[in-house]
């Protein structure tokens, strides 16, 4: 299947400045104007300071790998030919508390070479419809 026929996430308002980021091919995290706790899933109020305020800036896109899993079986549309893929979580360089999960983009043949603490960097995938979705590579 081609990536235009996978899932397109459909941004709100909250989450709209990380979808716009990924547009440019550029990793846009949310970071407290309080602590700078930098936030992969939007926040309302800051869960180390309280402040309420917040910014958008780009990141790195570069992590370590905490943990995967290996798909052998889906339901989701777009991915049963990709079986197995590999489904990432992994922590961002800049902040030890922003995990971000996503694909990571290997060949089945280095499945058995993966393991915790890899290091990682965003690709993106175009789904079409100007929609670009991040996803992990193996730096």
């Amino acid at each position: 299947m081609t990536a235009a026929q996978k899932a397109i996430p459909v941004p709100d308002e909250q989450n709209a400045p990380y979808w716009d980021g990924a547009k440019e091919h550029k990793l846009v995290l949310q970071h407290c104007s309080g602590c700078g706790l930098v936030s992969a899933r939007p926040r309302v109020i800051c869960p180390r300071c309280h402040k309420e305020e917040f910014e958008w800036k780009q990141v790195s896109c570069k992590a370590t790998i905490h943990s995967y899993t290996i798909v052998h079986q889906t339901t989701a549309a777009g991915f049963q030919d990709e079986v197995p893929y590999v489904v990432c979580h992994a922590v961002i360089n800049e902040e030890p508390t922003c995990y971000i999960t996503a694909n990571l983009l290997v060949d089945a043949s280095e499945h058995d070479k993966l393991t915790i603490s890899l290091p990682v960097e965003i690709d993106f995938e175009d789904r079409g419809n100007g929609v670009v979705v991040p996803q992990w590579r193996l730096a």
